[in-house]
């Protein structure tokens, strides 16, 4: 059966009958969308689990009914989730721990040699993770698939943006964070997922990296959005005080707009949002845009004529129950509405 006799069969008002995301009837090729899972947290300094994103997100999008009122035959492009790899799992877990001890060190300014080493090994493995990704997706942009890289911590993007850089050449980024990540080498890590948007303007991987809902950065970081004339950002103090003197958030998101190229990556990680929707996250922060913030913003995106080309998802921890897994499946199956 091909993908226009699944359609025509598929019956999207039924509860999810298998075990594709979103209960979707399509194989791989059959899709427009990829899901691309990194399960990777090695360099998380506070909360952890967001390595488990992944695989929680996958069983709560049966969760997700299909119709979409902007576009309710948004499920038709097809959306499939390629499979969690294991052994890169088992890695992040084990470096975790090693990560962990020397944190441990380095907290109480004890690293000793031993330390040290282990250092050199997360920081080498987290580079030979990164590649694996960038070839993985990169071999998917070769089809002419849109991708979704699905975290793990925020680290997790860089492999993504190596590949999108390759693809597209000339593009900005849409950071929807609660940080602004731009620290040199955290802790120690090159890869720190505190680290991501630094080492993506350090390789010159975009033209243009705007903020939105930055609400905890220390001062290094904004020294270097001062100075750096690709940051742009907008904080979520700033954007309030738009609000509170009697602006309306299309008027906010349309200057947020104004400061994209035509293509646009869009980086969401999960603490940007009203931490009400994501208590289980490892850093959230008071503040944050709400869900029709958020689609408002990527909406007007479009509105607008510029193209998203690609997006990540991160830092979604699922807790103790489904309630962050559920909000971060809703927010997966919008973005793969929007990407061009």
């Amino acid at each position: 059966m091909d993908k226009e006799a699944k359609i025509v069969a598929f019956d999207p008002n039924e509860p999810a009958l298998n075990t594709h995301l979103f209960g979707l009837p399509f194989d791989a090729d059959e899709c427009d969308i990829h899901v691309f899972p990194a399960p990777w947290e090695v360099t998380v300094s506070y909360g952890a689990g967001t390595a488990e994103g992944p695989a929680e997100i996958e069983v709560a999008s049966a969760q997700v009914d299909l119709f979409d009122e902007q576009f309710p035959n948004g499920w038709q492009r097809g959306i499939w989730m390629h499979p969690i790899d294991e052994a890169w799992a088992e890695t992040s877990a084990n470096l975790r721990e090693k990560a962990s001890q020397y944190l441990t060190a380095y907290e109480q300014d004890d690293v000793s040699d031993l330390e040290l080493r282990l250092l050199d090994e997360i920081n080498d493995k987290c580079g030979h993770f990164h590649r694996w990704v960038e070839k993985n997706v990169s071999q998917l942009l070769a089809k002419d698939r849109r991708v979704i890289l699905l975290g793990g911590d925020h680290s997790t993007s860089l492999g993504s943006l190596r590949a999108h850089k390759a693809k597209y050449g000339s593009f900005g980024i849409l950071q929807i964070d609660a940080h602004a990540d731009l620290r040199n080498a955290y802790e120690g890590f090159s890869y720190s997922h505190a680290s991501i948007m630094y080492n993506a303007l350090n390789e010159g991987l975009t033209d243009k990296l705007c903020i939105v809902g930055l609400r905890d950065y220390c001062h290094a970081e904004a020294t270097m959005i001062e100075k750096d004339q690709r940051i742009t950002v907008h904080t979520d103090r700033a954007m309030n005080q738009q609000l509170f003197a009697g602006s309306n958030w299309a008027a906010v998101s349309a200057t947020i707009v104004a400061d994209l190229p035509q293509h646009v990556y869009l980086s969401v990680d999960i603490d940007g949002l009203d931490p009400s929707l994501c208590p289980g996250t490892g850093t959230p922060v008071p503040g944050g845009l709400s869900m029709a913030q958020f689609l408002h913003l990527i909406d007007a995106v479009l509105a607008s004529g510029r193209k998203i080309i690609g997006a990540d998802l991160v830092e979604v921890v699922p807790g103790e129950n489904q309630w962050d897994a559920n909000v971060g499946a809703r927010v997966l199956y919008a973005l793969s509405h929007r990407l061009s």
